[in-house]
């Protein structure tokens, strides 16, 4: 009996480590608009000076940054965060973007 319950905690734990290490890729969204990626809330913004950010809620072991695409066709990166402690973290762009903030990715580890 104590095999099989210690069989089957390691399995638990296995399929637990698979679904965090897995995250399901996610897709561009517009500034103002939210997705979740794992068990992160995320929300996509851009501020007055056309730099793009996203603000990530919520507990999840993985290490990510903003990636932001201009409508000019650049794409720059935010600062590298981590919601291993939960709460909420932000990655911002210095991009600038010339004409308009097209879409942002988490872009992960």
């Amino acid at each position: 009996m104590k095999l099989s319950i210690r069989r089957l905690t390691t399995l638990g734990t296995a399929l637990v480590a698979a679904t965090v290490l897995m995250a399901p890729a996610a897709s561009a969204v517009k500034p103002g608009e939210t997705f979740r990626y794992g068990s992160l809330d995320c929300t996509a913004a851009t501020d007055l000076n056309k730099n793009g950010s996203l603000s990530c809620t919520g507990t999840m072991n993985v290490t990510w940054r903003a990636k932001v695409k201009c409508k000019a066709g650049f794409t720059y990166y935010g600062t590298w965060q981590n919601n291993v402690d939960g709460g909420t973290k932000e990655s911002k762009t210095e991009s600038k973007c010339v004409f308009a903030v097209e879409d942002v990715i988490i872009d992960p580890i």
